[in-house]
């Protein structure tokens, strides 16, 4: 049992309880647990079962993990009062406020996941059925990019540099929504998974997105065919069509990233010199 493996099954099983959330505030019901404490939950659960707590260094390196989001948010309100002077659009000025839910959604995400880890290990339960190993490692690896993007990535700060309209936000934020899409494709790639298979893992990767798109752009255009919305009609359709742009690159950047894997991360064979008698 790896440790991408442990955090590609908690990613996938956040996209799941994602896509359930955003149903169920279709009626208006505000409920949708997913997040890196879930994430970091299941890694944990998976790693504790499998390999026991003899795994401390697999559960410190997934506690990073998922404080890693956390502080890209922090090092943004950080550097957006500092350069800005100006507060955020929240009106806070305090780059903690959140902290203290969040270190402790992780921390009961993490003491939950070794606590369900210690239940499985000790019945020696089984899952009736595991997701693809590949298919699983590439999913990790792209939460992984991802999170490392997010850190090295300050985009909504930028976005506040250059003026906070949709399409700056959007150009800016693209390192983010490219990062682990292109590095998921590019490792399935180098796992030997087919193109397909590729796509149809980033697709699913990013089914919560689409949902709230569609959901949306429901909204979107019934708003355009109300005459009191004529005066930002070419905002709205603005806005939906870059959305569905980002959301269409952020798909595009699996099988690209298997692209250049192949065409450029494999090594060369090379030939064997001739025998001169």
């Amino acid at each position: 049992m790896t440790l991408l493996y442990a955090i590609g099954a908690g990613a996938l099983v956040n996209v799941a309880v994602a896509v359930v959330g955003r149903l169920l505030r279709l009626w208006n019901v505000r409920f949708d647990p997913s997040g890196e404490s879930l994430v970091v939950g299941i890694a944990a659960a998976i790693i504790v079962a499998a390999l026991g707590l003899g795994a401390r260094p697999q559960l410190v390196r997934i506690a990073l993990l998922g404080l890693g989001a956390h502080l890209g948010v922090v090092i943004n309100r950080f550097l957006g009062v500092a350069f800005t002077g100006r507060t955020p659009v929240d009106g806070t000025v305090d780059a903690f406020l959140y902290t203290p839910l969040a270190l402790t959604l992780l921390a009961g995400g993490l003491v939950l996941g070794i606590a369900a880890g210690l239940i499985a290990r000790g019945f020696q339960l089984r899952v009736p059925w595991r997701p693809p190993d590949r298919l699983t490692r590439a999913a990790g690896f792209a939460f992984v990019i991802s999170t490392i993007a997010s850190v090295v990535w300050p985009a909504p700060f930028l976005a506040q540099v250059v003026g906070e309209t949709d399409l700056s936000t959007a150009l800016v934020s693209i390192p983010l929504f490219l990062a682990g899409p292109l590095g998921g494709g590019g490792y399935a790639a180098r796992a030997g998974l087919a193109y397909r298979s590729i796509i149809l893992l980033g697709t699913y990767m990013t089914l919560p997105i689409i949902l709230t798109l569609i959901i949306g752009t429901v909204g979107g255009v019934g708003a355009l065919l109300d005459p009191r919305f004529d005066s930002v009609a070419g905002q709205l359709r603005g806005t939906i069509v870059l959305s569905w742009f980002l959301v269409a690159m952020r798909i595009a950047g699996w099988p690209l990233g298997a692209a250049f894997a192949q065409g450029f991360l494999t090594p060369d064979a090379t030939p064997r010199a001739e025998h001169v008698p």
